[in-house]
């Protein structure tokens, strides 16, 4: 197990098409945004497992050695739904939490339980993650945080190589390492959304711009570069914040309600 801390970034999104159409297997075009999401993993030995989440005001820890004696087959069986609800009695939090800050908590949980039970010992560490994405505004920021989650403890539990090489101030893994990082940050996604498309930690996990349609992924080699009318340089797309936060549980739940009332319009 690695005994190092590990600083780990990935970037949030744009849909540029397809925001909840994807779902339902049509195509979707997403794109990363130049804002990211931040981890810093610190192993310790102190017998804790501590979460700092500053941006929503969380921190919490937990005694490793009451997370060792949980029976965690349930993480193998049963629906997601199933497992959130086991997770719940695990995590402890107070009645009144607010929902952000109890799924942001579950899919640490759920991550951190997953990935480092396969070790002889769950391992004792800090983890802080802090962002540059607004929560609830749809560019990512929960998908941003699965794959950190998921890159860091993947890579402490050895599953995957540091790609951060000696000297070096900055490294990038492989295809086949973000493959398995985009695998199981879409777990954490689904702890958080409960049917999410998979879209966002896609994204998040290879960057650039890619197509997204039934799982599979292909990266847009020559995506399309704006340019300024008056100018002879590249223009930028711009996403401004209208600071409404509407949910995406709520869409993901009653378009397939509706969908059959406009069937037709969905097949064109």
């Amino acid at each position: 197990m690695l005994s190092e801390g590990l600083l780990v970034s990935a970037p949030g999104k744009v849909i540029l098409h397809g925001e909840h159409a994807v779902v339902h297997g049509k195509v979707a075009l997403a794109v990363a945004l130049n804002l990211r999401t931040f981890l810093r993993l610190q192993p310790h030995s102190n017998g804790k497992v501590g979460l700092n989440l500053p941006n929503i005001g969380v921190k919490r820890a937990w005694d490793v050695a009451r997370l060792q004696d949980l029976d965690t087959s349930f993480l193998e069986r049963g629906d997601i739904t199933e497992k959130v609800e086991k997770l719940k009695e695990v995590a402890g939090l107070p009645e009144d939490c607010a929902d952000r800050e109890r799924l942001a908590v579950l899919a640490f949980l759920y991550l951190y339980l997953s990935i480092c039970r396969k070790q002889s010992a769950l391992p004792s560490l800090d983890i802080a993650v802090w962002s540059e994405l607004p929560t609830g505004a749809g560019l990512g920021s929960s998908a941003a945080y699965s794959v950190c989650l998921t890159a860091a403890l993947l890579t402490l539990c050895e599953e995957i190589p540091n790609p951060l090489k000696d000297g070096e101030a900055a490294g990038r893994w492989t295809a086949e390492d973000l493959e398995v990082i985009n695998q199981w940050a879409f777990q954490g996604e689904r702890v958080i959304h409960g049917n999410p498309s998979g879209v966002d930690n896609a994204v998040s996990t290879w960057g650039g711009a890619l197509r997204y349609q039934q799982g599979k992924i292909s990266p847009l080699q020559r995506f399309v570069r704006w340019r300024a009318p008056s100018a002879g340089h590249p223009g930028e797309l711009c996403v401004f914040m209208s600071w409404a936060f509407p949910s995406t549980v709520w869409p993901l739940q009653t378009i397939p309600q509706r969908k059959p009332l406009f069937a037709l319009r969905l097949r064109s």
